[in-house]
């Protein structure tokens, strides 16, 4: 079982996330979901997390309608979506606390009760986009179902 990163790379990494790097400048999301549940809120606006993803599901999300494959990148998610990162390996074997999970979760469930949004306007990565791999661990449908059940 790993365990969470070193307060100092943690720190460096909510810094890379703050400041982006030379090819991408931050804010790199707009928080950052830490092992412990602690939210970290990095930037606002847009920032650069999601990069280029299929129209189709901007449209699906929009609408709040079930998820169309995500076969193209022809449209800049960052300006319609929130963004959190997690700190997370993201090789499918690192763990998702229960703490984290619920962080999200709930994040996820504020911001769509703020918009009076469902929880079909929650996606992930790779939902988005089809290079983006993430998150692996647990699946967007039981993240969505626990907003959902939130919401309620």
């Amino acid at each position: 079982m790993s365990t969470p990163m070193s307060a100092s790379a943690f720190l460096e990494a909510l810094r890379n996330c703050r400041d982006g790097y030379p090819e991408l400048p931050g804010p790199l999301c707009h928080g950052v979901i830490a092992k412990d549940g602690r939210i970290h809120l990095i930037g606002y606006g847009r920032t650069n997390h999601a990069g280029l993803g299929d129209d189709d599901v901007l449209r699906a999300v929009v609408a709040e309608k079930r998820l169309p494959p995500d076969n193209e990148a022809n449209t800049d998610g960052n300006r319609h979506f929130y963004g959190f990162e997690c700190e997370n390996l993201g090789d499918g074997k690192d763990p998702w606390p229960d703490a984290q999970l619920e962080a999200v979760e709930k994040a996820a469930a504020a911001v769509c009760r703020h918009h009076g949004w469902t929880s079909r306007s929650v996606i992930g990565h790779k939902e988005w986009q089809p290079g983006k791999v993430d998150p692996r661990g647990f699946t967007m449908e039981s993240m969505r179902t626990r907003i959902h059940d939130r919401l309620k």
